[in-house]
């Protein structure tokens, strides 16, 4: 039996990396999809560890000029997992403009896909930006947005020196909330019949207000330096620097026609519902798991509404903790958010789960849509006791076997006089080794009780209160102010100093009881998505006795779940 448990883990253990092997197929994708002619573009293609052999570029010489490689290792370990990915880099300049194809290449014995390009004939003729050997550049996409709508702010440097070093700015924007978005891209184009290397950065910019927003243009410092010259070899470089033009965007406020409820700016929305039983039934008693998901293009996961089920007739729901996340797809944002749900029929017939809507406005159309999840019905059946009833049967009918039998087993009197001392030292051994195991059963349960008491009592640092009062104090300096964000990040930083692991104002709208505390949480929120008045007094009477958490479970009811079906 050890010998076939150990093979089994064997052959466990080696499922993942029959299917990793399976699936690390390299992946082809280009750093842009639209670039000028005479411009270059760098196709990046992940390989696993074991791939060391040089793809076969041919292919590729049709339609494009290979300007050289580069290759970049990463190595990561994650819980405990250790993983890494090679990604080969390879300079191309299109040949032509047009819509061409990056062919599949062949590396390792595998094949890469197709990867779609556009090439456009160049804008720019020339002008004075070819005479100057740096400049910077920036460029808003929209130049018109809704309050809480990403504007994709693409920030381009050009050169065409020898740079020793430099330091590229951020832009700012007041009234807004500016992120990074992805890594830099590098490439070459042609301006005056000048060639320039190219940086370009993006930043999402999401605006609070409705109004005016200036975005503040950043800015690039370095030194340039000439390799024929010696003393700039050794340090002595000219100074270079350049400004990007200032930008202003129109913010409009949420239109009149869009729904209450949550505001959603987004340029694309997806919601789903899974895990409903594939043939339509279940039983009393057997919970259904289902998961909702949503997804935003153009939308941070904070700005995502917390999802839910309504209330089911014939069965009850139990949420699970939400999962959030987000990432980019190219220059633009996306949210998710992942909501699991424990659906337990309580009683027999149809069990029907209405559907689910959630509206948004489509920044692209410019106009309100509707994400749906359809209605469902479930016929919910009877819980299956036959194997209790069969256990109870065989049970009944063991005790008279028993107690038929006993009788039979009884031995003879005269027999007992012989047996009696070895029956008694036997017996005396018996109920000491008892009493030694009661003995460490019972310290085995006192143990294990006083660890569960201490991992169930919260560690509070000594100087909590010390610092809970200054937070306290300045979440009330800014529930005296109009800014939304001060208020949101004073709150925050307030309930960290109680509870650490509070991360965002969802989960702390989650670990509050129901009233006019999570209430508030919500006004802040409309307020900073939708443009609202900042509930500063809203926040200030709710909060002024300080948090009113949830009470936190009994150790009794911890200890475990009772059965559905007790005997």
């Amino acid at each position: 039996m050890r010998m076939r448990g150990i093979v089994l883990c064997i052959v466990l253990g080696c499922l993942p990396l029959l299917a990793w092997a399976q699936d690390a197929a390299p992946v082809a994708s280009l750093d842009r999809s639209k670039v000028g002619v005479g411009e270059t573009v760098t196709l990046n293609i992940e390989i696993g560890d074991q791939t060391t052999d040089s793809p076969d570029l041919s292919p590729l010489t049709p339609d494009f000029v290979v300007l050289g490689t580069s290759t970049n290792h990463t190595l990561s370990i994650v819980d405990g997992k250790r993983a890494s990915r090679t990604i080969l880099g390879i300079a191309l300049r299109p040949r032509r403009e047009g819509h061409l194809t990056v062919p599949a290449l062949t590396i390792g014995g595998q094949q890469t896909q197709p990867v779609s390009l556009d090439v456009v004939a160049s804008s720019d003729t020339g002008g004075a930006s070819a005479d100057r050997p740096i400049v910077l550049e920036g460029k808003a996409e929209p130049m018109q947005a809704y309050v809480g709508q990403q504007i994709d702010y693409t920030l381009r440097l050009y050169f065409a020196v020898n740079l020793a070093d430099g330091q590229l700015g951020d832009p700012s924007a007041e009234g807004a909330e500016v992120r990074r978005i992805g890594q830099d891209a590098n490439y070459q184009t042609m301006r005056g019949g000048r060639r320039f290397n190219v940086v370009e950065r993006h930043y999402a910019i999401f605006p609070q207000h409705a109004g005016t927003l200036d975005i503040q243009p950043p800015t690039f410092q370095g030194t340039a330096v000439d390799p024929t010259d010696a003393n700039s070899f050794f340090g002595a470089g000219e100074p270079v620097n350049a400004v990007a033009g200032k930008l202003r965007i129109e913010v409009r406020p949420r239109p009149a026609s869009a729904t209450d409820g949550a505001w959603i700016p987004a340029r694309d929305l997806k919601l789903s519902l899974d895990g409903l039983p594939a043939d339509g039934k279940a039983r009393v008693g057997q919970p259904i798991t289902l998961t909702m998901r949503l997804s935003a293009t153009g939308m941070p996961f904070e700005a995502l509404p917390a999802l839910s089920l309504p209330k089911l007739d014939g069965a009850d729901v139990y949420p699970d903790k939400a999962v959030t996340g987000g990432g980019n797809s190219g220059s633009w944002v996306t949210g998710r958010r992942q909501q699991g749900f424990a659906v337990v029929p309580t009683r027999t017939g149809t069990l029907h789960i209405p559907e689910t809507t959630l509206h948004w406005w489509n920044v692209v159309s410019d106009k309100a849509e509707v994400a749906t999840v359809p209605a469902h019905d479930i016929e919910v059946a009877a819980a299956n006791t036959a194997a209790p009833a069969s256990t109870a049967a065989s049970a009944a009918g063991q005790a008279p076997a028993d107690a038929t039998s006993a009788p039979t087993s009884t031995a003879p009197a005269s027999a007992v006089p012989s047996l009696a001392p070895a029956d008694a030292r036997w017996r005396w051994l018996f109920f000491g080794v008892l009493l030694l195991w009661l003995l460490t059963l019972g310290a085995w349960f006192v143990v294990t009780r006083r660890r569960k008491h201490r991992a169930q009592t919260p560690a509070v640092a000594p100087n909590a209160p010390t610092r809970e009062r200054p937070a306290h104090d300045q979440f009330l300096k800014a529930t005296a102010g109009t800014d939304p964000a001060f208020m949101e990040r004073s709150l925050l930083q307030w309930a960290r100093t109680v509870r650490p692991a509070v991360r965002s104002l969802g989960e702390l709208a989650s670990s509050l009881r129901e009233g006019r505390q999570p209430e508030a949480i919500v006004a802040l929120q409309r307020a900073r998505f939708a443009d609202g008045e900042a509930p500063g007094a809203l926040l200030r009477a709710a909060f002024a006795k300080g948090f009113e958490w949830k009470s936190a479970p009994s150790a009794k009811a911890t200890e475990g779940v009772p059965p559905l079906y007790p005997r």
